[in-house]
């Protein structure tokens, strides 16, 4: 088992759905501080988000997900890329692509990590998807295509069949 101390009374920290964070109200706006936080931020075994930097645990209150997609470049023919709110960049699995409540969009890091899309990011991929003869909403990627299914009980192992 661990050896940490638990300073979540004291630390206090708050990300919003946007993927912004906060101390105590304010937002924590300092390109060192949010790297340090972003890379020391992991889930415990109960899906808690915590930051730890021993001997130091301190467990942050997340709206929606620690992480946002700001951006997503590409083509249909080569892939997408994604762009995190820590700059980090990952090819997107267009089959673990999904719609959650409220229309927002989803998808799931190599890690498992669930990200949201921004607004801006989620127009973006949005104007790159179609509707199919069935009605289904679809993203055609590498010659494959790839349903984009609703709610979380679809968002991993979808479909995709050839073009």
């Amino acid at each position: 088992m661990e050896n940490l101390r638990d300073i979540t009374q004291s630390c206090r920290i708050h990300i919003d759905k946007d993927g912004r964070w906060f101390y105590e109200g304010s937002e924590i706006t300092h390109p060192y501080i949010l790297n340090t936080f972003y890379s020391a931020l992991e889930k415990d075994e109960h899906g808690r988000y915590r930051i730890v930097i021993k001997p130091e645990v301190c467990y942050v209150d997340v709206e929606d997900t620690p992480f946002v997609i700001t951006s997503v470049s590409g083509d249909s023919e080569h892939g997408y890329y994604i762009t995190l709110n820590n700059s980090k960049v990952y090819k997107l699995d267009p089959s673990k692509v999904w719609v959650g409540d409220n229309n927002v969009l989803y998808t799931r890091l190599p890690d498992g990590m669930k990200v949201r899309f921004s607004r801006v990011a989620y127009y973006d991929l949005a104007l790159k998807m179609e509707e199919n003869e069935t009605g289904d909403v679809v993203l055609n990627v590498g010659g494959h295509t790839y349903k984009i299914y609703s709610g979380d009980s679809r968002e991993s192992g979808v479909e995709s069949r050839e073009k």
